[in-house]
């Protein structure tokens, strides 16, 4: 029997959480095709990896020693990665203290916020780290089978990557809310997720298109004037590329550093995450500026009546 308020016991909850949401964002929010909707996520799981069998180019370099040319695709795609990792965890993390759900009651009662925020986090790696895989993990399992199974290293980079990303998003989160107050926190922060999201996409795009011709960031990352500016395949700044081609060393420093950047996000940012979603609820619950509203209605058309409802959504909400 698990002790209620117990870190197991918010992990057990966690987990029910998340299955009844995976289950409504695969069955479409229908009952009876849960099953249905997962097995028809295996396929196209599986599907992935046709695409990458077919997009990888076939070259002896996945079987070698990692040379200038590999780290450098390979630590680009790795950043693009990472940025499309720390935006979700911005967008996640902000989200849960904004969320209202079973925050209420939680912390109502006896039990600590503290282990319920810790538990959270690590829940919001496991997610990111898995949504990121089921993506990227066709694409490790073909570099496996073509290059040698060192590439499975890569899924404890992915790992690294995704607790790397919660940690920074957490202390970016609380550093936000003390800087400009609740009220503007979620904007700004969406705003930045969609920024590190996208300006790192869009630039390498751009510079593909400026220096290669091509909207291919591969070509852009294997050209010469690429090659040309990129460190020297000694040096540090490799070393998750190093690590996702299988260096043991490389690879147990990148996931020590993820875990410990998230241990001590958790250490810091937990005392403050009840007063930070008291905080947001004080602010959703401020009474509305209904004494403004003029009284009476007024006859206007359904599509009048629509377009004045989403505007005053949107000056409640920005």
């Amino acid at each position: 029997m698990i002790k209620s308020g117990s870190v197991a016991w918010f992990a057990q909850h966690e987990l029910r959480l998340a299955w009844r949401d995976w289950a409504w964002l695969l069955s479409g929010g229908r009952d009876g095709r849960t099953i249905a909707a997962i097995i028809g996520f295996i396929l196209f799981f599986l599907s992935l990896h046709g695409l990458a069998l077919v997009t990888l180019p076939r070259t002896g370099d996945f079987m070698g020693p990692p040379t200038l040319r590999v780290l450098v695709v390979v630590g680009g795609t790795l950043a693009l990665y990472a940025s499309l990792m720390l935006s979700q965890a911005l967008e996640a993390v902000t989200r849960a203290f904004y969320a209202r759900g079973d925050l209420d009651l939680i912390l109502s009662s006896p039990a600590m916020a503290n282990r319920l925020f810790a538990v959270r986090v690590v829940a919001m790696a496991i997610s990111v780290a898995g949504m990121s895989l089921a993506l990227g993990g066709p694409v490790i399992d073909v570099l496996a089978w073509r290059g040698g199974p060192h590439w499975l290293a890569a899924y404890g980079v992915v790992v690294a990557m995704a607790t790397t990303a919660v940690a920074l998003s957490v202390m970016v989160t609380v550093l936000l809310f003390a800087a400009i107050g609740p009220k503007r926190t979620r904007l700004v922060a969406q705003i930045i997720a969609a920024i590190v999201g996208a300006s790192f996409v869009i630039g390498v795009q751009f510079m593909a298109i400026v220096s290669v011709g091509s909207l291919s960031r591969i070509e852009l990352l294997q050209s010469d004037t690429v090659l040309a500016y990129a460190p020297r395949a000694d040096s540090a700044i490799w070393l998750p590329a190093n690590a996702a081609m299988g260096n043991p060393l490389d690879l147990v420093l990148a996931l020590t550093v993820g875990l410990v950047l998230l241990a001590v996000s958790i250490a810091i940012c937990a005392p403050r995450f009840a007063n930070l979603v008291l905080a947001t609820a004080a602010l959703s619950s401020a009474p509305p500026r209904s004494e403004r509203r003029r009284a009476g209605f007024r006859a206007q058309s359904p599509a009048q009546a629509l377009r004045n409802k989403e505007w005053a959504l949107l000056r409640r909400d920005p």
